[in-house]
């Protein structure tokens, strides 16, 4: 199972797999007290939990599978946090966030790591996340960057010396078409897309934000959200992007 295999800090907020958190990257805003957060696609809810604990943060964290939010109570009860946990999806968090008495709330902080990649439609998406956030919130969106999805291969050159040197890279036949990663994980049928970063910046702009900031970070050894199989990448995170990072801020 993902949980199983996968090790992810409640020290710090994470970006995505085997790149730096926020302890280095520093993207989040500063949050007034009693400050609102919305995570969708949040997992076991490693982030929220983190802002509650540290922030004082009001968090609502949701989820489509329900083992996740499964997961995401046995943390907060582990972790004294307070966290309000729902089984929605992207498709429906509008209306679960009204079932559940939020109807019409507004919140300081929307974000999501490495979950919009899975959505068909991330404009609309995007346009559903803004509908709840305040003027003057943020929004953080960590995705699939669009160099990964390709195929990597290896390549052995001579130095100057005629020592042999192997280096690694990646072949994708379309930037602005890359391919998706399909995959059938925990009982479900999911295909992970990725997007040229303009088409990212296109959806925020259209939906009324201002971006603020886009990273594209390198892997570290010592991340907050790892795995052995990404810790053990063999340089290719070196030197090609996984993650796309958006932050946009409501005017």
């Amino acid at each position: 199972m993902y949980a199983d295999i996968t090790r992810i800090s409640l020290e710090d907020f994470h970006y995505g797999p085997q790149i730096p958190g926020e302890s280095e990257l520093k993207l989040l805003p500063e949050f007034s007290n009693g400050a609102t957060s919305l995570e969708l696609g949040a997992g076991a809810a490693q982030n929220s939990i983190f802002l509650n604990k540290k922030y004082g943060m009001r968090c609502i964290a949701m989820d489509i599978s329900e083992e996740r939010i499964k997961n995401a109570q046995e943390l907060c009860s582990a972790e004294g946090a307070e966290v309000e946990l729902q089984v929605a999806g992207f498709e429906n968090f509008l209306e679960v966030l009204k079932q559940a008495g939020h109807g019409g709330e507004q919140f300081d902080f929307v974000h999501s790591s490495h979950a919009i990649e899975f959505v068909q439609d991330p404009a609309t998406t995007i346009k559903d996340m803004v509908s709840v956030l305040k003027p003057g919130g943020t929004l953080m969106l960590s995705t699939v960057h669009p160099l990964f999805n390709g195929m990597w291969f290896a390549n052995v050159i001579e130095d100057e010396e005629g020592n042999e040197i192997e280096e690694v890279g990646q072949f994708i036949t379309n930037y602005f078409e890359p391919p998706d990663d399909i995959r059938d994980e925990d009982g479900f049928h999911v295909v992970s897309r990725a997007y040229p970063v303009s088409a990212w910046f296109d959806w925020l702009t259209a939906a009324g934000l201002i971006v603020t900031a886009i990273k594209e970070p390198a892997a570290i050894d010592d991340a907050p959200y790892s795995s052995d199989d990404w810790a053990s990448h063999e340089g290719q995170l070196d030197v090609i992007p996984s993650t796309l990072i958006l932050v946009a801020k409501k005017a």
